[in-house]
């Protein structure tokens, strides 16, 4: 679950895709980021200085600026806390804690940081801050203030086009953080046990990223052990959030040509953004 919950990816060895005819009157644009990628990569993506250009309005799954708000940071943080009967240490028994502790402290202790500090966070903020450790070993010169998807962003709004989002604050909180509790405490036990795979697969999936491999990052992500055959789950995080944004994008892109920002993860297969809008008339094409 950590996998797709952190890193979405496409099928295609393209990043970058072209979204015309059906009546449009100009071409939308679709790019799949990586959450965790740096924004110096964004000069290697093929046609994007033409997709900002040719863009009204830049998409993101959520607006950028209001996600830096501090009142939503606010909520956020809130959020990622558990009631006081529901601690990490009430989740758990005791060995089952020692285990979430070990591999927790195996990537903070050097950082001063404890398990026994944190556990009054729910399972999957501790699920996300792993996961963001095990990138970040990837990325050694990672900066939070500077990754693709925000930089997209950030380029397109420089260039005078405004920004909106797919989704609403309280929407990706519930995605990440409103689980029921003895689910999140579970899919996170599972990935400590197995935190070695995690780990090479984290690292899989970034270099695959990188090189713009994206068949090889959606048979990583659709790996019976990263939990890619549920079809509950996928369906959760991926499949029926696809069809919502599809339903948003065809109302605004006759209105305004749009740069669509979301996790690559959500545009491959069956059920993806991609073959969704070609169901609904749109010719999908790769950017060159």
């Amino acid at each position: 679950m950590i996998a797709v919950l952190m890193l979405a990816v496409a099928s295609q060895a393209q990043l970058l895709w072209k979204v015309s005819g059906n009546g449009l009157g100009r071409p939308s644009y679709i790019f799949g980021t990586h959450h965790m990628a740096p924004g110096s990569m964004i000069d290697q993506i093929p046609g994007m200085d033409i997709a900002i250009e040719g863009c009204d309005i830049v998409v993101g799954e959520i607006e950028k600026d209001s996600l830096m708000a501090p009142e939503v940071q606010a909520r956020m943080a809130q959020a990622m806390i558990a009631p006081l009967d529901s601690t990490l240490d009430k989740l758990y028994t005791p060995s089952e804690y020692a285990i979430v502790e070990r591999v927790f402290n195996k990537y903070f202790s050097t950082m001063g940081v404890k398990l026994s500090q944190m556990k009054t966070l729910k399972p999957n903020a501790i699920s996300t801050q792993m996961q963001a450790m095990q990138f970040i070993k990837y990325f050694p010169n990672f900066n939070a203030n500077d990754l693709i998807d925000i930089q997209v962003q950030t380029r397109a709004n420089e260039a005078g086009r405004p920004s909106a989002g797919l989704e609403s604050i309280q929407e990706q909180i519930d995605l990440l953080f409103n689980a029921p509790l003895a689910e999140q405490a579970q899919s996170l036990l599972e990935t400590c046990k197995q935190d070695e795979f995690f780990q090479t697969q984290s690292v899989a999936l970034a270099e695959a990223y990188m090189t713009q491999n994206l068949d090889q990052l959606f048979s990583v992500m659709t790996d019976a052990t990263m939990g890619g055959d549920s079809e509950e789950m996928m369906d959760a995080l991926i499949y029926s959030r696809n069809r919502m944004w599809v339903d948003k994008l065809k109302v605004m892109m006759p209105e305004r040509a749009c740069l669509v920002c979301v996790g690559a993860g959500h545009l491959p297969g069956d059920q993806g953004v991609l073959q969704l809008l070609r169901n609904m008339g749109y010719t999908v094409e790769p950017m060159k």
